[in-house]
């Protein structure tokens, strides 16, 4: 495939992605608006779409099932079935299974086949009944099925068997005027590469006339190669989809046998094409001078024949026959191995290619040219000033650099807006996850969605999905009460979980709330007393209570179920959090309900920190971790045995990390009373870190320690000053780590 193509095919996945979302938007809408005709025209064009493009590109399993899809709905749109809680439960059954077979023709990996043989006569049968909903529908056996398996069989026309590793010989004579429409062949040649292990690649210059009569426009040359490869026929003839017209192409398994044309007619061997006097050996890349192998030595020193060769060749016997032969393994382990090999060829292949975009609003991209062309006229009056400048202009300079300075700072605004998405893009999962809870726990959830417009860095967006859903999950499995419940408890029958997201300080916040039973003190108390986290009869407030849910394996529920209860969520979303540099609170009362709020950063790429100095050095600080600063009284330090030392702010003893010896620099202050003492919060514990002087606060552009120079512990990236020096970003939570350690790390 090449590389345009591939392209276009990376933007199907990506509108599919769109019209899928707004076909699962839709059915979800259309449960509590059946008569809704324009929503249903919507739903139904989306549907359209799907099946229009993936037919286009090939994946016809794709396209089949999505033609089920159309028609049912072709039938809702048309009046002729009614929209019932059966059908469209069973429309958003159909495109879950659509995401995976998408998915599937996307990564390589398995499609589940059973589901969608079910779920097609399912759709056939509610089309069939007149929206009537269809009695369960057993799968066919696996053997002839219409659905294949991974992207290659997606592509292909049905039915269509997996095959493990194959061998093809490829003949191909290009059409004369290739080059004169700018196609390089040995771009098709590299792409049959990717593909496999291709050998014995031969260019025929036989058809290449005198110097003085050659066309450099024209094609003379034609090829003949070997391909060793899990792929099907069909992905190999996709490879040539672009210079197929007016060719000669001869795809054969069996170097013995006659191939057919891609047009289906009778050809000669492939290699009987390649075997003429003025075959001339390339490699794929075409720079030749590979050695030759064993065999084709022997022929051309007339040791051995040709066709004793062939012979010879076709003995040979792959390292599965042979294991076979020697009963090592079964036949079945080795075609799970196969396939195992092919999934992986697959994953491989996508990693290489797979790269991530961004859609953006041309008024974005229309602002930020207009800001750059004002970058330029500065710059060239600058330039001017520069080459005749007088003290007596001054405060012209002046006035030059403060407008540079406006120009710098709202490009780079505009250029952080070009990766800001709305929340609401994260959001989009969630209707659906609380209407599956809802069924499934017997329970009535309404989900309430608010601030979806709020923007966020793409990357924050893409990473905070797993904690919101272990987050509304919880919510819905444990936090709110079944309806009798609530009923007795005067509540009403309907429980409400609200999705909020908003700006505040320069953070973005997202809250999850329920008016459900909210967090027991009493048995987290008793939990953490079991798991010996805190002493039996200790006074621990509120805020320090309400964090222990947190822990790893921490888990007050009275049962466990498929959704949560295994205490493995929480810690997930802690980690995840503090990963993006954020924080998670929470808020509770009991009987009335919880609220856990997500404090993070609007973009990964810059981060607000105080600037500190130990030393000579300058370190950066994440201003989400400072709780505050203060220069301590001697009084208020302590050394405890065990413990090492402490300072005592405010009634709470807090450890002492003296940042000097974390890093093994020579510090200004080794007295705490001297220095200053950083709070910083990290996983919920607070430590006092003791530096030199605070400089300010700014904002500081993070460039990545492993990508630049390599990783280093305590430290989570680092930035370039205004004075042209780097400063280190600190991770707070591994300069603790270091210090308990007492293992200091050089940088």
């Amino acid at each position: 495939m090449s590389d345009d193509f591939a392209q276009f095919q990376e933007a199907f996945f990506e509108e599919a992605a769109e019209h899928l979302a707004t076909v699962e938007e839709g059915l979800l809408a259309l449960e509590q608006h059946p008569d809704d005709l324009d929503l249903l025209g919507k739903i139904f064009r989306s549907a359209h779409s799907i099946k229009g493009t993936s037919g286009m590109f090939g994946f016809n399993a794709v396209a089949q099932f999505t033609h089920k899809m159309e028609t049912l709905l072709d039938r809702l749109r048309n009046g002729q079935s009614r929209v019932t809680p059966q059908i469209a439960d069973l429309l958003l059954k159909a495109t879950d299974c659509l995401k995976t077979m998408i998915d599937a023709a996307k990564t390589g990996s398995p499609a589940d086949e059973e589901t969608a043989q079910r779920l097609t006569a399912e759709l056939a049968a509610a089309s069939a009944l007149g929206g009537q909903p269809p009695a369960q529908v057993t799968p066919k056996a696996a053997t002839g099925s219409s659905f294949p398996s991974t992207a290659a069989s997606l592509s292909a026309p049905l039915p269509l068997t997996p095959h493990p590793s194959r061998s093809y010989n490829i003949a191909w004579t290009p059409p004369a005027w290739l080059f004169q429409r700018g196609l390089d062949p040995l771009q098709t040649i590299k792409e049959l590469e990717s593909l496999g292990t291709l050998s014995e690649v031969q260019v025929d210059v036989s058809k290449l006339p005198d110097l003085v009569a050659m066309d450099p426009e024209t094609c003379y040359l034609s090829w003949t190669m070997k391909l060793e490869t899990a792929k099907g026929r069909q992905v190999i003839e996709a490879v040539f989809e672009f210079v197929r017209e007016e060719s000669v192409l001869v795809i054969s398994e069996d170097v013995r046998g006659k191939g057919l044309g891609v047009r289906g007619e009778e050809v000669p061997d492939s290699r009987e094409a390649s075997d003429t006097p003025h075959a001339l050996r390339l490699t794929p890349d075409g720079s030749g001078g590979a050695p030759k192998p064993l065999g084709e030595i022997l022929v051309e020193t007339g040791v051995v024949s040709r066709e004793t060769l062939d012979h010879a060749l076709a003995q040979q016997k792959r390292v599965g026959e042979i294991l076979i032969e020697q009963h090592a393994v079964t036949p079945q382990q080795i075609e799970q191995a196969l396939q195992k090999q092919k999934q992986q060829d697959s994953v491989a292949q996508l990693k290489k290619t797979d790269t991530a975009s961004i859609r953006v609003d041309t008024d974005k991209i229309d602002k930020l040219i207009n800001l750059v062309g004002e970058l330029v006229i500065t710059q060239s009056m600058l330039s001017d000033l520069g080459s005749r400048f007088e003290m007596r202009q001054m405060p012209v300079l002046l006035e030059r650099m403060a407008q540079l300075e406006r120009n710098t700072r709202e490009i780079q605004e505009r250029v952080m807006g070009i990766r800001m998405l709305p929340i609401g893009t994260a959001f989009s999962r969630f209707p659906r996850l609380v209407r599956d809870l809802s069924a499934k726990a017997g329970k009535k959830i309404q989900l309430v969605l608010s601030g979806e417009e709020t923007e966020l860095d793409k990357t924050v967006i893409e990473a905070i999905g797993d904690p919101l859903t272990h987050l509304v999950r919880n919510s819905a499995d444990h936090g709110l009460e079944p309806p009798e419940e609530r009923l007795d408890n005067n509540k009403p029958e309907l429980g409400t979980i609200r999705l909020n997201a908003f700006h505040e300080g320069g953070n973005i916040c997202i809250t999850v709330e329920d008016d459900g039973r909210g967090l027991n003190r009493e048995r987290i108390l008793a939990k953490a007393v079991k798991q010996g986290l805190i002493a039996e009869n200790e006074k621990v407030p509120d805020d320090q209570i309400w964090p222990l849910i947190f822990k790893p394996g921490f888990s007050t529920a009275e049962k466990v179920t498929d959704v949560s209860g295994r205490g493995v969520g929480m810690d997930v979303v802690k980690r995840n959090i503090e990963g993006l540099g954020g924080t998670v609170t929470i808020k509770t009362a009991l009987g009335k309900g919880s609220t856990f709020t997500l404090r993070l950063p609007l973009t990964l790429a810059i981060i607000e920190g105080m600037t500190v100095r130990v030393g000579t050095e300058t370190y950066i600080v994440p201003l989400l971790s400072i709780v505050e600063s203060i220069q301590p009284k001697t009084d208020a330090i302590k050394t405890v045995v065990g413990k090492g030392e402490l300072i005592n702010v405010r009634g709470a003893y807090l450890s002492i990390v003296r940042l000097y010896e974390v890093f093994s620099l020579q510090p200004e202050y080794t007295e705490p009373t001297k220095a200053i003492l950083l709070i910083l919060e990290t996983e919920g514990e607070q430590v006092a870190v003791m530096v030199d002087e605070i400089l300010g606060q700014q904002q500081v552009v993070i460039k990545s320690m492993e990508d630049n120079f390599r990783k280093i512990d305590g430290v989570a990236g680092a930035t370039i000053l205004s004075d042209g020096t780097v400063g280190f970003i600190l991770d707070v939570r591994g300069v603790v780590e270091i210090a308990r350690r007492a293992a200091p790390v050089a940088v």
